[in-house]
């Protein structure tokens, strides 16, 4: 339907929903073909939101598996993207967290993982294995994460704001110089930011996870 033209989507935010399937854009190139095809079609600005569940930081295993999980689907979608730990206000439902929130929204020294990793039998086995994979992450250092909590207006205000940032939507309606791109660009996500409005054409993929 987007593709046949016809439909004035001018003021329209679209979203896509990929509800838990990451085969289809982990593994398979389908959905990766169809993006490209809007983008060039369409003349789109893309961002891909990442949901990952937060209670997975319970389990350094899991974890583990989201990061890298989520660094593959960074790669093989090539677009901007913003990882997002949903259900924020649950995280702590499925078992104390090993370390405070800021360990698992930075992605940063995951060896401090590997001695919770060996506790479990399951896990030490594969103590080697767990290492290359948590290196190859830190490697790219490519991956972090925003929070989501639902219920929390600010928490998804700022999602929003951060998204609206990254596909460059709170950029168009603006005329200014370079400079002045670069000071919105690093700035607070809050920056001026009902001022403008923009009749853009804003298309965002929402992947739901595990």
């Amino acid at each position: 339907m987007l593709l046949n033209g016809g439909i004035n989507f001018a003021d329209h935010y679209l979203l896509f929903d990929f509800p838990g399937q990451v085969e289809l854009f982990f593994i398979h190139s389908n959905a990766k073909t169809v993006i490209m095809k809007l983008i060039k079609k369409l003349n789109l600005r893309l961002t891909a939101v990442h949901l990952v569940d937060a209670h997975l930081c319970s389990d350094p295993g899991k974890y583990v598996s989201a990061l890298l999980l989520t660094l593959s689907t960074m790669l093989h979608l090539e677009l901007p993207h913003i990882n997002v730990l949903s259900k924020i206000d649950l995280i702590e439902n499925y078992g104390k967290l090993a370390f405070n929130l800021d360990f698992y929204t930075d992605v940063e020294d995951l060896s401090y993982l590997q001695h919770h990793l060996d506790q479990d039998p399951r896990s030490a086995k594969y103590r080697k294995l767990t290492k290359e994979l948590c290196d190859v992450i830190e490697d790219f250092s490519l991956v972090n994460f925003s929070t989501l909590d639902i219920k929390d207006k600010e928490s998804v205000g700022n999602l929003v704001k951060l998204i609206d940032k990254t596909n460059g939507y709170i950029f168009s309606g603006i005329e200014a110089s370079a400079v002045e791109f670069s000071k919105i660009a690093v700035g607070p996500l809050d920056w001026d930011y009902y001022r403008y409005p923009c009749p853009l054409l804003i298309l965002n993929i929402i992947f739901a996870q595990f």
